[in-house]
């Protein structure tokens, strides 16, 4: 968000720049969108600096839904905020999509955050995807060794249960300069020959779920 620029010019510079608003009515539209993300509109005339992270991601938020857009990509939403502002963030998402019909394109390190706003997921290691599937058929089933080790790592909320952590060992590659054959091989647990000489191809194990790996090639 621009230090310099008030809430007001900072959300609605997009109408002016697409030419989706008159001048005058360019406010109105404004005051309208923050307040349904949560900022009241008398804070139109604040500065980004008054505002705390959880509100200035809601600012984001709306700055990118006053466009109409059908699709929003999200680059990390919530990975700079503790956790109570995180889940209202995430549960703001899932209601502005509700609200204004359009899909998401989540991007996250965090798997306890894309399973809990996605329909589909799609795993990705050294820049190569490797993994897709159904929300559901991914986190019950995974069958990429790294979306398992991925799936061990989420906390597990019931403190009477307990998860066998999966911990990859070994240097994380360059992905400028990644391994040949599998990018994965030099820290699976289940390589074989193969792995560090082949790439694996990208096919479908179940009806929707699709996965690179020479275990099931």
């Amino acid at each position: 968000l621009n230090p310099r620029m008030t809430i007001e010019n900072i959300v609605g510079d997009s109408l002016k720049a697409h030419g989706l608003a008159k001048r005058k009515e360019i406010p109105d539209r404004v005051s309208d969108m923050l307040e349904k993300v949560g900022i009241h509109r008398l804070k139109m005339k604040a500065f980004p600096h008054e505002f705390s992270g959880g509100q200035r991601q809601r600012i984001a938020i709306a700055r990118a839904l006053i466009l109409n857009p059908r699709m929003v990509v999200c680059d990390e939403p919530v990975s700079a905020l503790d956790v109570s502002i995180k889940a209202q963030v995430i549960n703001l998402l899932a209601e502005m999509q509700m609200h204004f019909k359009f899909s998401y394109i989540m991007i996250s390190h965090d798997l306890g955050v894309v399973k809990h706003v996605s329909n589909r997921i799609l795993v990705m290691y050294l820049g190569q995807a490797i993994e897709l599937a159904a929300k559901s058929a991914l986190i019950d089933n995974p069958l990429h060794p790294y979306t398992q080790a991925l799936i061990s790592a989420i906390p597990v909320m019931d403190p009477e249960k307990k998860r066998k952590r999966i911990v990859l060992k070994g240097e994380l590659p360059s992905p400028s300069n990644p391994p040949a054959g599998c990018r994965f091989h030099t820290r699976c647990w289940k390589a074989t020959d193969i792995c560090s000489v082949a790439a694996p191809k990208m096919i479908e194990k179940e009806p929707g779920h699709f996965v690179m790996c020479h275990l099931y090639n």
